[in-house]
């Protein structure tokens, strides 16, 4: 049995737990939401990417944030992946690779 399949067997463990998608209403909407919001979500890092390369400039960038938070996106990518929530390992995955790209920056520009 793969981790996907696992995951879907002990959901039949639990009562009480919604069937994904919802079948209606706001929870199917959000459902559905937020698969686009894993899409958007690494833009959000766009401008500060675009300030350090256009600028050359990463004065007051923290070389351990940046490594701290790539490395937890890529944690939950892989958590994603093992889970098949396909919203969380799509917006881990942009953020992760902007993170790094932020952190190539640093070493470039400082």
């Amino acid at each position: 049995m793969n981790i996907g399949q696992q995951h879907l067997h002990a959901r039949k463990l639990f009562k009480n737990l919604q069937p994904f998608p919802s079948p209606g209403g706001m929870r199917r909407f959000f459902d559905f939401l937020m698969y686009g919001i894993g899409v958007m979500a690494p833009l959000a890092l766009l401008p500060q990417v675009i300030h350090v390369y256009s600028y050359k400039d990463a004065a007051g960038l923290s070389l351990t944030t940046w490594l701290l938070l790539g490395t937890i996106n890529t944690l939950w990518v892989v958590y994603g992946w093992l889970h098949r929530a396909y919203p969380i390992l799509l917006a881990n995955l942009g953020m992760a690779l902007l993170n790094f790209i932020i952190v190539v920056g640093i070493f470039l520009y400082r």
